[in-house]
């Protein structure tokens, strides 16, 4: 199953780098990714596009990801979000 999973963290040096680790570690394959910084270069959003079909393993990686150091919310998402998603993330 294809799924997206959306980041939202610190914009800081090496937290990319950490949550691509974790996937490759895993042997899951990013599809795709998006990333957009926000809040004046503050934050970004990441999404990856994954395909995760056990539905306890998505889970299980969004808790991994969720205690990453500048790691502020994770999520799990059935498709790919518009830029909608960046705005209301803007709000918080």
């Amino acid at each position: 199953m294809h799924g997206i999973i959306v980041c939202k963290m610190k914009n800081r040096v090496g937290v990319l780098n950490r949550l691509t680790g974790l996937l490759t570690r895993r042997n899951i394959n990013i599809e795709s990714a998006v990333i957009t910084s926000i809040s004046n270069n503050q934050l970004a959003i990441a999404e990856f596009k994954l395909q995760v079909a056990d539905p306890q393993e998505r889970e299980h990686l969004k808790r991994v990801i969720a205690k990453q150091l500048d790691v502020l919310s994770v999520e799990w998402r059935a498709k790919h979000s518009d830029t909608k998603l960046v705005s209301d993330i803007e709000k918080d």
